[in-house]
């Protein structure tokens, strides 16, 4: 059974990018995702746990969190 992914993850994705001053897509490249799905991602319409291995590595990473 998949747990909800809490809403303030998403949300946080997006928060944290904006403060880091990443554009979306530098963070979208660096991650190896399209921007748009990177854009869905940010705004709850897609499971960061569902990205690729590596992407969750790469936003974890550069965003300092836990995906």
């Amino acid at each position: 059974m998949d747990l909800p992914t809490p809403p303030a993850v998403p949300h946080a994705i997006g928060v944290r990018r904006r403060l880091l001053g990443i554009s979306l897509t530098t963070m979208a490249q660096e991650a190896g995702l399209s921007p748009d799905l990177l854009a869905a991602v940010e705004r709850g319409d897609y499971d960061p746990r569902s990205l690729h291995l590596q992407a969750q590595r790469v936003l974890g990473r550069v965003l300092d969190l836990s995906l």
